[in-house]
């Protein structure tokens, strides 16, 4: 049920209760390592076929069409309405407009150009590691704004956040955690804490505009939580890579990998 709300994945669920495909929350984060998997297979393979950088974009790309772009219409709906709306009814009424604003369209081009920018400067090995963890990331933060009110009285996620058990977000975090720092020790870590951060951000402003959340900001909190993890990636690359530049010992950098 995850992966059929989650993706582009063939996958057909039939006759689910209201509670299953809430509980399905849970394996939003497998649903990512999945498509972290998918992302590696494809670059790895693109690598032999074209330039390091279109395979690198490429990469991104092949995440927005496995997903349908479902994130960045959430988030382009999100920056929209928190943005543009003058109080709580205003703000979700522009968000439930299909209709996207210059704000929702700028917020996506920043989004695909800060993905693309950090797919240029990333060491190889970072950027692979990165490609498997991402989703799984951003779809943890999402398992985590569940835990917010739901801000409308019906809508596409107020299932999910109706059916939300207590263990979820824990759970959540406690995977994204072990594959950030299985894959990527300490700089993982790092970056994990620049996407909470992010998150949170958003979270925040989205408390003081709707007192809630809502599945479109479900979806912004995704693409929030992953520019905020490569960014805390690429910042601790760069300090690693420039300590080595100065000579210092191999071993002050290398925990990075």
């Amino acid at each position: 049920m995850a992966l059929q709300f989650l993706t582009r994945i063939p996958v057909t669920v039939d006759g689910a209760t209201e509670r299953e495909i809430g509980r399905s929350a849970l394996c939003f984060p497998l649903v990512g390592f999945l498509l972290g998997g998918i992302l590696l297979g494809f670059y790895v393979g693109a690598g032999y076929v074209f330039p390091p950088l279109v395979a690198r974009i490429l990469a991104w790309v092949l995440l927005i069409l496995l997903s349908g772009a479902f994130h960045l219409d959430g988030l382009a709906d999100t920056v929209d309405g928190l943005y543009g709306g003058k109080d709580r009814e205003d703000a979700l009424r522009i968000m439930k407009d299909p209709h996207i604003g210059v704000m929702g369209v700028l917020a996506i081009g920043v989004s695909l150009l800060l993905k693309a920018a950090v797919g240029v400067v990333l060491p190889e090995p970072i950027f692979r590691a990165a490609l498997v963890t991402l989703p799984v990331v951003g779809h943890s933060a999402m398992v985590a704004a569940l835990g917010f009110p739901y801000a409308r009285a019906a809508g596409l996620g107020k299932v999910f956040a109706d059916h939300r058990q207590r263990l979820d977000i824990p759970l959540a975090a406690a995977l994204a955690i072990a594959v950030a720092f299985g894959l990527l020790k300490y700089a993982g870590l790092g970056a994990l804490l620049a996407a909470a951060a992010s998150s949170a951000i958003l979270l925040s402003v989205a408390w003081r505009k709707i007192r809630g959340i809502t599945g479109d900001v479900c979806g912004a909190v995704n693409e929030f939580a992953e520019i905020g993890y490569l960014l805390g990636l690429s910042a601790l690359a760069g300090v690693s890579f420039t300590s080595m530049e100065r000579g210092l010992p191999q071993a002050f950098w290398r925990w990075h990998l």
